[in-house]
């Protein structure tokens, strides 16, 4: 592990930590205990990137595969046996 690491990264792993709702404030706090210098809009902006991240999964989920009318296969009629 690198001895200064990505300071967005290290914003996502305190988020991890305290929890996605944790203040901005408390974020900076944190980080700043460990030695890492952040301010207060850019935890707001990891945490809006993160936001984006996950509605952008769920979105595409939602998605349905579109059946082509006309191109189903057909089933076969049944053909009673004569006695």
């Amino acid at each position: 592990m690198p001895r200064h690491p990505r300071k967005a990264k290290a914003i996502q792993n305190m988020l991890g930590r305290l929890g996605y709702h944790a203040r901005p404030s408390d974020v900076v706090a944190a980080l700043a205990e460990y030695g890492i210098e952040v301010n207060e809009g850019l935890v707001q902006k990891v945490k809006m990137e993160i936001r984006k991240d996950t509605s952008g999964i769920r979105r595409q989920q939602a998605r349905v595969k579109q059946v082509v009318p006309g191109r189903q296969v057909r089933r076969v009629r049944k053909v009673r046996r004569s006695r």
